[in-house]
């Protein structure tokens, strides 16, 4: 089954107006304050005295709540909004009187059963943490931890599979549940502010299932979910949702997810930047994190999910071809085929213009599917991913290098579409300094007339700021100087590019 997204906007962002890493939503004068300057886990400490004293919200009024938080723009006929839903695709509107929806629950997620004391306590009813969800999907969830499930998916005997969530058995055998990877990065920056705002909690230990939280100060969040959840986070950046989500949940409850705020934040906290002292503003006053200077920010440069609208896309048709083929499908996202046409034969690029020129660093990921093609791979030669730095109009002229991307296995059936599967995470960092495009590429014919469906594509990117001061450096006696990469890891002092060292940037040759 193939995943329905609800992500509300198609976004392109150029780097001439970057999202900065370290703030994507206006933050109150002075709110996070305490944390300035802090490392690891007095980082940690300083982030949940911020957010810690909030409004506590009654668990029985949580709907109320909800109708002020978790509302989508799309709306019923009695003009009631639809309630956004991590676990399930089915369709429900809010009463508008504040009182549950039918087919709904209150869904922890962290589970209740992990700490003593349910919901009379202000994590039972964070509304952070205590989300809506479609019942069946809350019953198929039950209290099993994040993780990646790799053996047979199964379901509660009224539960369904659905797209946006999965349980089963992981590599070592335990239950987990395991959401769509649209929403995975969600999930693990509410898991990090659970793990700073309660540490306190009553955490349990229980045989029937692992929980992932220790009741101390610090790290809270146990050791074998922490690279998962720091991955999951890296891979599925901070969406517009939860941008307006902090914001909703600001104005109801009175604190804020810092982890969607600073969305390298879990990195200064358990990941690979625990050395270097975290600045609200996005500078640095720690040896490693240069000396006051700007560091590089992260910036979302496409993030579409094409169920909407192509746009930022737009197809240009091979020279002597027939098309258009490329359309926007509200469930299966930009989807490509040439059954309609008389020869079924076709050659267009699905494109987009992407500005690199600021960018050290840049990583496009994307999802999708084939379908009627059960005995014929399509990579690279029906079906392929391309990138150019000369495109100027016509693509038969452009210079076009194919980049490699994982397939969908073979179809099952002659007329049977794959899942979607993840492209992985494809490297444009050889393109740092150009102006690029980046083009889907369909070809059919009347003997191979297969279907690709794309959706959720990313690009991101590191970028330095403009007026950054570098230093060329190519002294070899630098060898015993710890040398950091522009994330904060550790790297041979001889690494080239930008790297950190003695608290500036280097420009290494």
């Amino acid at each position: 089954m193939r995943h329905t997204n609800q992500k509300l906007i198609c976004l392109l962002l150029f780097l001439s107006t970057p999202l900065p890493y370290w703030a994507t939503a206006a933050n109150p004068d002075g709110y996070y304050a305490k944390a300035d300057g802090k490392k690891k886990e007095a980082l940690k400490a300083a982030m949940h005295d911020v957010i810690a004293p909030h409004k506590k919200i009654s668990y029985g009024n949580l709907w109320i709540s909800y109708e002020e938080v978790d509302y989508l723009s799309k709306t019923n006929a009695q003009g009631q909004h639809q309630v956004m839903d991590y676990y399930s695709d089915e369709i429900h509107y809010f009463t508008g009187t504040g009182s549950a929806v039918s087919g709904m629950n209150k869904e922890h997620v962290a589970p209740q059963s992990w700490w003593g004391g349910g919901t009379g306590i202000a994590v039972g009813s964070d509304l952070f943490q205590v989300i809506p969800s479609e019942s069946n999907a809350n019953s198929a969830k039950g209290n099993y931890p994040l993780g990646k499930v790799t053996g047979a998916v199964s379901y509660p005997s009224k539960g369904t599979s659905n797209s946006r969530m999965k349980t089963g058995k992981d590599a070592n055998g335990d239950m987990v549940f395991e959401p769509c990877d649209e929403y995975k990065g969600d999930f693990a920056r509410i898991f990090f502010y659970v793990a700073t705002c309660y540490p306190d909690v009553n955490w349990q230990d229980r045989g029937d299932v692992n929980v992932s939280f220790r009741r101390e100060d610090y790290p809270t969040l146990k050791a074998d979910i922490l690279p998962m959840l720091l991955q999951w986070s890296k891979n599925d950046p901070v969406c517009e949702w939860e941008i307006t989500r902090n914001e909703r949940v600001f104005k109801e409850q009175g604190n804020r997810n810092p982890f969607v705020d600073f969305p390298n934040l879990a990195e200064y906290i358990w990941g690979d930047s625990v050395d270097y002292a975290f600045s609200v503003d996005g500078t640095s006053s720690g040896s490693g994190g240069g000396g006051g200077e700007q560091i590089p920010e992260f910036a979302t440069l496409v993030n579409c999910t094409m169920m909407s609208g192509l746009a930022p896309f737009f197809a240009r048709t091979y020279e002597g071809c027939e098309g258009e083929v490329w359309t926007s499908d509200a469930k299966y996202g930009a989807k490509a085929t040439a059954n309609s046409l008389p020869r079924k034969e076709a050659d267009e690029y699905l494109m987009v213009n992407i500005d690199l020129t600021h960018a050290e660093t840049a990583t496009l990921t994307f999802e999708h599917a084939t379908g009627f093609n059960k005995t014929e791979p399509v990579k690279d030669t029906y079906f392929q991913v391309l990138v150019s730095k000369d495109y100027d109009g016509v693509p038969e002229d452009a210079t076009w290098k194919m980049l490699d991307a994982n397939f969908p296995p073979l179809p099952s059936g002659t007329s049977s579409y794959t899942s979607f599967v993840s492209s992985g995470e494809i490297s444009l960092n050889g393109y740092s300094g150009d102006n690029i495009t980046l083009a889907f590429r369909f070809r059919s014919n009347s003997s191979a007339a297969y279907c690709w469906e794309v959706k959720n594509v990313k690009v991101t990117a590191y970028t330095v700021p403009d007026g950054l001061p570098f230093m060329a450096e190519t002294n070899t006696e630098q060898g015993n100087c710890q040398t950091y990469d522009l994330t904060g890891r550790l790297v041979p002092w001889n690494t080239k590019g930008i790297v950190i060292r003695n608290g500036k940037k280097i420009l290494q040759r």
